[in-house]
């Protein structure tokens, strides 16, 4: 999914924050605004907006020489979706569902709320709510049943991670498939409020099924800048599951592997690419 004139708001809003979250040297925090908007006005409207993005937090690192300033709003956030996963599992949900791979496939779509990159200032009960409208909500696009279809005839499975905080949850769908058969991606480096393999270790994740990362730190999946042997993985995995916009913003283009997004539709130009109203709760092969 290439940029486009929607994504160009929602940048020069992200370049603001980036500069605020990197440093509070407003010199600094000026510099870090004017290359990342220097950024834009020269972009290659061929790009995604992650390669866009990706760059920007360079011009913050190359600034400021901090390589994770949101490393403490993700730790928050982890704790966050832990408390609730943790009350999730006190109270039995999915042991009392009628379809415990439905339950889990939308508790994974809920956490995807949990994303700086889109400006949502979120609180405990923003997510506890995304999770309690999953529960009633029609999930839009090919459903569950394909899903678990799919995962039933695949032997070899890639589950694509995407933001810290949201792999707690992500971690109720890893319960109900065929372990053995799942690789877990994370980042290679820190972005925004992404996944890395830290994460993956402090939430358990790495208890439950292989884990590696893709080796680049850009939002989503940008094959090309990806490490040679993330690639061979992606190459050998006959099912991929992908979690998140930037990811669903990176992989769309792809036609010749079989893709199920799961994500909440958080952004006028990711619902309109598939088709969707904004905010809904998304499941499809695309």
């Amino acid at each position: 999914m290439k940029v486009s004139r929607e994504c160009i708001h929602c940048l020069a809003r992200q370049a603001v924050e980036i500069a605020q979250e990197a440093t509070s040297n407003a010199t600094m925090q000026e510099e870090i605004i004017r290359r990342s908007l220097r950024e834009l006005a020269e972009m290659d409207f061929h790009e995604t907006a992650p390669e866009i993005a990706f760059a920007m937090h360079q011009h913050a690192r190359d600034v400021t020489d901090v390589n994770d300033p949101y490393s403490r709003l993700k730790e928050q956030y982890n704790e966050i979706a832990q408390e609730i996963y943790d009350k999730i599992n006190e109270e039995n949900w999915l042991d009392k569902a009628e379809d415990p791979f439905d339950m889990a496939c939308r508790l994974a779509i809920a956490g995807n709320i949990i994303d700086f990159s889109v400006g949502l200032k979120l609180e405990q009960s923003d997510v506890i709510k995304s999770v309690e409208e999953s529960i009633k909500n029609d999930i839009f696009g090919t459903g569950t049943k394909a899903l678990r279809e799919a995962v039933e005839k695949a032997a070899n499975i890639m589950y694509i991670a995407d933001n810290s905080g949201e792999i707690i949850f992500d971690k109720f769908l890893l319960e109900n498939l065929p372990k053995e058969k799942v690789t877990y991606v994370v980042k290679g480096g820190p972005i925004v409020n992404d996944a890395t393999m830290s994460d993956a270790v402090s939430t358990g994740v790495v208890n439950l099924v292989r884990v590696i990362d893709n080796g680049h730190s850009a939002q989503g999946t940008i094959l090309k800048d990806c490490s040679s042997a993330f690639r061979d993985e992606f190459g050998r995995a006959d099912l991929i599951i992908s979690k998140g916009q930037a990811n669903f913003e990176t992989l769309s283009d792809i036609k010749d592997k079989t893709i199920f997004y799961l994500l909440r539709a958080k952004c006028s130009s990711v619902a309109s690419a598939i088709g969707c109203k904004q905010m809904d709760y998304v499941l499809t092969n695309y």
